[in-house]
């Protein structure tokens, strides 16, 4: 740790642990895969309560029945749960084959914590909330943060790969305005940034990266898949399958990466496009488009269709929930007068992240602007999202026949095998169902000053490392000057 103190098994343990008692967000990533893991997160104190025949709330707990709900707890973790303690080592026993656990575990939930760190800094208030509550093992660890504002990150002397880190300090911005920050960046006073897609053409000008000493300018997928997702449980018109197809075979996804989202690529899919199958890219084994783009012909015969099987001679204003940012409103503007074209009357409502959150997992909604970007290297992160009873499948799709295919897939242990049955079944969502619309994948455009080197750039996960970077001193300073 950046104190000194050696990371050990206990400090993975206990995160684990952690996040399956709490219930985190993103504990389903445990449950799904380590034996034993779901046993504990599904025992509650009700069903202790239970057992014991006790009819009182949970909250209503003496200190006597919370240590023997503790005890209880403790049991299961060590009898149920395939995390294991031999020595310096860690051992994971899972419950599913899982080609891709060492790579899973590079996710935020599987890192470690400090036990006698987070009880001190819980008791004080400030864990993860504050530089006081915050403790770190890797090459930097923060010494400054002004919240909405910025990070000052510091070498950690510690680290055991110190050495090779040429980095002494990084001073991370959060610039909200792309104007301010495209100013900042050609004044000096950012060494980098993400690029935005109404500002491409400009930086993608040699002149103008000459005129403010920048690299070429970097594009790159960050595997993130924007999609609309339909309410199938209480809507009647978005439960229809050709009302759905109708939306999807309406939308003009081409033009819209021409002139809105620049940079960006059609999405005619979900998984995005070079993002690894079983020998090359899932999308060139399982076909590039599962459906055409702007087929107004399709897309009538389909809504016609649904009228036919509606009973309605006229669907009425659906409406979609957007997210709040000048972009959100462009990108559900422009889809809004895709489908108007073919009669289609979608009404935008756009909302803070929190209230769209909280309509979401509500089921409140019609129409929902989503997406989605990887938490691990396996196509399996985006096709589980629309298995039943999966947190994330807003829209509540269920087809046996698709929840089939995923369930073989996480007990295939035959590779190809394995992906022949994910291949199966994102067709089922799309060529069967049109389970959802799929609108674009996102690519990540950046440039740094051409006096820094050895930055990385990563699809998966944080977006980019500075592990391998350095920084020409002499050249910044004279440009300073």
């Amino acid at each position: 740790w950046e104190d000194g103190k050696p990371v050990t098994p206990h400090d993975f343990a206990f995160a684990w642990r952690y996040a399956l008692e709490e219930h985190t967000p993103y504990s389903f990533l445990m449950t799904d895969f380590i034996k034993g893991a779901q046993d504990y997160t599904s025992y509650t104190k009700e069903d202790f309560l239970k057992e014991k025949k006790l009819n009182k709330d949970a909250a209503d707990m003496t200190d006597a029945e919370k240590a023997q709900y503790k005890a209880k707890k403790d049991e299961i973790w060590a009898n149920k749960v395939g995390v294991e303690i031999n020595g310096n080592q860690l051992k994971v026993n899972l419950a599913l084959p899982c080609p891709f656990f060492p790579g899973l575990t590079a996710f935020a939930v599987f890192l470690p914590m400090n036990e006698e760190f987070f009880n001190e800094r819980k008791a004080a208030g400030d864990y993860g909330l504050e530089v006081s509550g915050l403790y770190a093992n890797g090459p930097w660890k923060m010494v400054e943060w002004v919240h909405r504002d910025s990070f000052k990150l510091v070498k950690n002397e510690n680290y055991w790969n110190k050495d090779e880190i040429k980095i002494d300090e990084i001073h991370l911005r959060f610039v909200k305005d792309v104007e301010t920050r495209t100013n900042l960046l050609k004044t000096g006073q950012l060494d980098g940034s993400a690029i935005q897609a109404k500002d491409l053409k400009d930086f993608e000008d040699l002149a103008v990266l000459d005129q403010y000493n920048l690299q070429p300018l970097s594009s790159k997928p960050d595997f993130t898949v924007f999609y609309v997702e339909f309410n199938q449980f209480s809507n009647k018109y978005t439960q229809n399958a050709n009302f759905r197809k109708a939306m999807a075979y309406s939308m003009d996804r081409q033009s819209f990466v021409e002139k809105i989202n620049i940079g960006d690529t059609p999405a005619y899919a979900l998984i995005p496009e070079t993002f690894p199958g079983y020998k090359k890219s899932f999308r060139e084994e399982n076909g590039i488009r599962l459906f055409e783009d702007k087929d107004i012909a399709k897309a009538k015969q389909h809504l016609e269709k649904a009228k036919k099987e509606l009973g309605v001679s006229e669907i009425p204003p659906i409406d979609m929930l957007t997210g709040e940012s000048d972009i959100a409103k462009k990108i559900a503007e422009k889809f809004q007068a895709d489908w108007a074209e073919v009669g289609i009357k979608v009404n935008l409502v756009p909302l803070p992240w929190g209230e769209r959150m909280k309509r979401n997992k509500a089921g409140n909604f019609a129409l929902l602007s989503s997406g989605w970007g990887p938490d691990y290297p396996d196509p399996m992160t985006y096709i589980d999202l629309f298995q039943t009873g999966n947190g994330n499948n807003h829209g509540r799709y269920s087809n046996p026949e698709f929840d089939k295919h995923v369930v073989a897939a996480k007990k295939e242990t035959n590779a190809k095998k394995r992906m022949e049955h994910m291949y199966a079944a994102e067709k089922i969502l799309f060529e069967d169902d049109m389970a959802l619309v799929s609108q674009y994948y996102r690519t990540g455009h950046r440039t740094f000053k051409k006096y820094i080197s050895g930055v990385v750039e990563l699809g998966i996960g944080p977006s980019v490392s500075f592990y391998y970077a350095d920084v020409d001193m002499k050249a910044k300073n004279k440009e300073k000057k």
